[in-house]
């Protein structure tokens, strides 16, 4: 799902690489294949209800509720130099509420006037390869997290990538990755596609990068990729934390992107997109201000979730050609009334010198406004339960992205460890 800041350096210094579900993103000395195996099963179960606030043509509303399973197999290395593995992710999808005029939230394979059928599922796999314990290699079913490319999980179920993928942290503080996909499954589909790219009919998508860590505090990531007859992008990101006194810390995260058009005449990517997060943290408080600004000849295109932006959110991601915006965010964790558990998020994002003569609309300035509370049980029968509600309010031109829409999610999710 999208968050103000979607990504924090340091974070991502340690956690990154591949981002798989199904595999470690990097090599940990092998415990042997059965001893070093993991299993878990997750579920969540979504309401999801866009309200477009429309009076025109077209559907003025999207409202369906659906449960999911994700099964994620990982088993361990075999013992050796080269250690041998395997990992299975299965995942089901099952429809609990779904109408013809309400259908196309993108939670179930559905569209209006057709609801889809009454479940969905796929089981993909892969092989990895420890060497020497810090290059992992892998060939098959890939959910990359990375600027430059990234799988997406804002619905049921994640949509994934197949393909093959290397890492390596040989160097203390230092993860490099690459990988070549050619193929793509979406979040709400069994099938996998030959194009790797929703915008053009591209059958590779290649992708180089890594992150250095500095110091605890500090950690610079540098990526770049092509995907064919597309675009070529590179990004780079800088993220930075400091104590200030007792209880109170400054974070800062800088991420930029630069995209230049490989389409031919027919399309142009071309695009520059900056963005500069502050959060102040004070005991159970957080304060986040963000920039953002998009320049070049086109706005900011990407597939799924490879768009590490500050301004990228719940709804909009502030994306449009030209558009700068501005968001204030306020966090709070409960436990500090004593209530473990608790969390709430809002914030609020305004866009404005949106280049309307290209984007086609009268209006450029836009807003969107979004709430998070969730809790998560800490004891009895439903410790471990988080339920999620996630609200957001969006007021743009009618020709832009949707145009008004008020948007609730509910979420109720859970994850045994099996193994």
């Amino acid at each position: 799902m999208k968050n103000a800041i979607k990504w924090s350096s340091i974070a991502l210094a340690v956690a990154v690489g591949n981002g798989l579900l199904v595999s470690n993103v990097t090599a940990q000395e092998s415990e042997g294949f059965i001893e070093g195996s993991s299993a878990t099963l997750s579920n969540r179960t979504m309401n999801f209800n866009r309200d477009f606030r429309s009076s025109g043509a077209g559907q003025s509303k999207r409202d369906e509720t659906a449960t999911g399973f994700v099964l994620n197999f990982e088993s361990g290395y075999s013992r050796g130099p080269i250690g041998l593995g395997f990992d299975t992710i299965a995942m089901l999808g099952i429809k609990l509420d779904s109408t013809s005029d309400d259908a196309g939230t993108g939670i179930l394979p559905s569209t209006q006037g057709d609801t889809g059928p009454s479940n969905y599922s796929e089981i993909r796999g892969a092989v990895k390869a420890n060497i020497l314990n810090d290059t992992v290699l892998r060939y098959g079913v890939h959910l990359p997290e990375n600027p430059v490319i990234s799988y997406d999980d804002a619905r049921l179920l994640p949509n994934h990538y197949s393909g093959y993928s290397v890492t390596n942290s040989t160097i203390d503080g230092l993860f490099v990755e690459a990988g070549r996909f050619d193929k793509r499954g979406d979040m709400n589909g069994t099938f996998e596609n030959d194009s790797v790219s929703t915008w053009e009919d591209a059958d590779k998508s290649t992708y180089l990068g890594g992150t250095y860590e500095f110091t605890d505090n500090l950690s610079a990531s540098l990526y770049t990729s092509d995907i064919d007859d597309t675009w070529k992008r590179h990004f780079g990101g800088i993220g930075y934390s400091m104590d200030l006194a007792e209880g109170l810390t400054l974070s800062t995260d800088l991420a930029y992107y630069s995209t230049s058009d490989e389409s031919g005449a027919g399309s142009n990517y071309d695009n520059d997109a900056t963005s500069l997060a502050v959060t102040l943290g004070a005991g159970y408080h957080g304060f986040t201000l963000a920039a953002q600004r998009m320049d070049g000849d086109n706005g900011f295109e990407y597939d799924d979730g490879s768009i590490y932006v500050a301004n990228s959110v719940q709804y909009l991601d502030f994306n449009a050609k030209d558009e700068k915006s501005y968001q204030a965010r306020y966090d709070y964790d409960f436990e500090g009334l004593g209530i473990p558990g608790l969390t709430f998020m809002t914030r609020y994002i305004r866009g404005s010198d949106i280049d309307t003569t290209f984007e086609g609309v009268s209006r450029d300035t836009r807003w969107e406004r979004d709430t998070n509370i969730s809790y998560t049980m800490q004891a009895g029968m439903l410790e471990g339960v988080n339920v999620l509600w996630r609200n957001a309010t969006i007021r743009q031109d009618a020709g832009i992205d949707g145009g008004d829409v008020d948007e609730n999610r509910l979420i109720v999710s859970y994850t045994w460890d099996l193994l």
